[in-house]
């Protein structure tokens, strides 16, 4: 399977049941080479019982993503960039007729939720400087003839005057005026009500039984807790009073908001702003009679989501679901994400396997689960609920049996800690083959029961993949994931060797002396980290990584909120923890040939951080090559433009087949 095979792979994903019909709605996504774009568009599948009968395309564009069926069934609602932005497509289930544009705003459409009588639509609006806006089509032609005013105007229209501390995101860019708020749209009227505006976000509407009242989540602004970008609360406002409530008022970290079908409970995750990076995602339930709020997942030392790492990422909107004493969600464990029913204080894996559950979607005893595993990048399984399940229908683009399958590695770091981890072996007919030792980012994330494209492509030109999750990973619980908070370099360094070399020495047909590494972002860190410190690699790819703490906290997107993780002063004022955490510091002990891949517009970790790396190994006249992707941002390995994939996947096999060989160069 070489770099070329992300031509034929597709993943579905945004599960939506019809409420009467045995129907599911989900999305599509592939790849155009012709137009270099990921593309999407809606597909149905028919169901017997808990068998599949048929799954075929339902909408004609190739950009159509987030389907949701109208509470009476008659209507499908979904997203589209079919015009200039983002817009509120709909289209009917009875009696046949076109798909047609709800929504004509300059603002894109991110969300939206069904009004219970199958009319209205809240929507997620993304507007600049928080002001709703009709027509989408603006004239953006040379202004030629006009006046001084007009030339002006247009000239200085790319100006970006920054006012808060929060102004970019990666994948964004810069929004200092931008703003997500809540509009209220009539499908059969086409009239508009603006629910929220000003200088604050709004997202996630849900609506109660009655559609009286809608609940979201609102981030302030102004809020004064220091991870204010992240910080957010529950909201709710009267349709017929316009009256607004808050139900949250502890600051929190609040995602994926859901009701519960008794119309009695919000459903929503959330992660503690003191742990914030190294804890744990729980589930809660807000009972709306009284305002209390229930831990439902605090028995387990888990978090609930899915946190596992894939470069193949299908559509998701996985929410919560829950009944009077029952709630669903999926929960992140041992490189597994399985759906668990949480229910008087117990929690009950349904359905556990060697795979992750990605969304899901319930139906009265049915559900729908979107899985994969380490041979199928996607597929789409029925079950009902507590009880059996049907056959998976795998979505298309890797044949049975070309995959080829990891072998658990199991490891003791050299503390004594256990450690989990997986080898892709090649086919090498009896030659030793080399072997690539690969870390994940985050470091709050984990690698697991997944295909992963990256290792495919590198274990059919004949190189052994060992990866698996040191301290730092989620998955294995709060202490685990915490061991190495403002100390990253130390437990995980001891803990990826161990790991590569149980794998090694387990693994007869690789080569000990044939060792290269690679990883992104925190993996990239580490890849810096560790051939700076060890000299034990013949080869090394670093991508989008950390170099100089120092100049991240100030460049980065999110670097002021890593100043908790080093004590209370900001980086100014103290200097020597963030360069002491810094590669750069140790570049003068650095030999491994080493390839920096950076992304142009990654404001994650900007570019500063592989030029620094660059001209340092450069300086000291060691080898290095730097390979950068205009246009692209921190996210390119999982979301960026397919023939730059395509590109770094194959400079990656280039850099490492000069320097570590190949068991098919090894047979020439």
């Amino acid at each position: 399977m070489g770099p070329e095979a992300l031509w034929q792979i597709r993943t579905w994903g945004q599960l939506a049941f019809h409420p009467h019909e045995p129907w599911l709605f989900f999305t599509e996504r592939w790849f155009d080479p012709a137009t270099n774009r990921s593309c999407h568009r809606i597909m149905r599948g028919v169901f017997g019982g808990l068998e599949w009968q048929r799954i075929e395309p339902f909408t004609a564009g190739n950009s159509d993503t987030r389907p949701a069926v109208s509470p009476d069934g008659r209507w499908l609602a979904f997203i589209s960039e079919r015009s200039k932005s983002a817009a509120l497509w709909i289209m009917p289930l009875q009696g046949g007729g076109e798909a047609w544009p709800l929504t004509d705003f300059e603002g894109a459409v991110k969300d939206f939720a069904w009004h219970p009588d199958s009319d209205r639509l809240a929507v997620v609006l993304h507007l600049e400087g928080g002001i709703l806006r009709p027509g989408r089509d603006s004239d953006e032609r040379s202004p030629a003839g006009r006046g001084m005013s007009d030339w002006h105007a247009y000239y200085t229209r790319d100006v970006r005057h920054i006012t808060r501390q929060y102004y970019k995101l990666d994948g964004t860019g810069y929004f200092d005026r931008g703003r997500d708020q809540l509009v209220l749209v009539s499908r059969s009227r086409q009239e508009v009500t603006v629910i929220t505006g000003g200088f604050d976000d709004f997202s996630s509407p849900v609506w109660d039984e009655s559609g009286d009242t809608l609940y979201f989540f609102h981030r302030p602004s102004d809020h004064p807790h220091p991870l204010h970008p992240l910080i957010n609360r529950i909201e709710s406002w009267h349709r017929i009073t316009g009256q607004r409530r808050v139900w949250t008022h502890n600051p929190g970290i609040f995602s994926r908001l859901g009701r519960s079908e008794d119309g009695r409970s919000l459903l929503f995750c959330a992660e503690d702003p003191a742990d914030h990076g190294y804890g744990l995602t729980r589930l809660y339930r807000l009972d709306l009679a009284s305002g209390a709020v229930e831990n439902v997942s605090g028995m387990l030392d888990r978090s609930v989501g899915d946190e596992s790492v894939t470069d193949m990422p299908a559509p998701e909107h996985m929410l919560p679901y829950g009944r009077s004493d029952r709630i669903w969600m999926p929960v992140s464990r041992e490189g597994r994400v399985v759906l668990t029913e949480f229910s008087h204080d117990q929690a009950t894996l349904l359905w556990d396997a060697p795979r992750v559950v990605y969304d899901f979607a319930v139906r009265g005893d049915f559900v729908a689960l979107a899985v994969a595993d380490q041979s199928h990048p996607s597929g789409i399984q029925l079950a009902r609920l507590g009880q059996e399940t049907g056959p998976t229908a795998w979505a298309p683009g890797v044949p049975e049996g070309e995959a080829i399958l990891p072998r658990p590695v199991r490891a003791i770091s050299a503390d004594g800690t256990p450690l989990q981890g997986w080898i892709l072996v090649p086919p090498s007919a009896g030659v030793k083959v080399p072997a690539i030792l690969e870390i994940h980012g985050g470091p709050m994330a984990m690698y697991g029961e997944r295909f992963m494209w990256e290792f495919q492509c590198l274990a059919s030109r004949g190189f052994a993949v060992v990866y698996g999750n040191p301290r730092g990973s989620t998955g294995y619980g709060a202490a685990f994931c915490g061991a190495i908070k403002g100390h990253w370099g130390t437990r995980d360094y001891e803990d990826v060797l161990a790991l590569l070399d149980t794998a090694v020495a387990e693994t007869p047909g690789v080569d000990a002396h044939r060792l290269g590494v690679a990883g992104g972002s925190y993996g990239g860190f580490m890849v810096n980290w560790l051939i700076s410190h060890t000299d034990r690699f013949r080869a090394a790819v670093t991508m989008r990584s950390v170099v100089n703490r120092l100049s991240a906290m100030g460049s980065s997107d999110l670097g002021f909120l890593r100043v908790p993780q080093y004590g209370t002063k900001p980086w100014w004022e103290e200097i020597e923890p963030y360069w002491q955490q810094s590669p750069l510091k140790y570049a003068g002990q650095i030999h491994t040939p080493v390839l920096i891949e950076h992304q142009m517009e990654d404001q994650r970790l900007p570019l500063e951080q592989g030029e620094q790396l660059y001209a340092a190994l450069k300086y000291l006249g060691r080898t290095a090559e730097l390979l950068l992707y205009p246009g692209e941002s921190h996210g390119m390995s999982r979301q960026g433009k397919p023939w730059h994939r395509v590109h770094r996947m194959e400079a990656i096999c280039r850099w490492c087949t000069r320097y570590l060989g190949s068991s098919s160069t090894m047979r020439t």
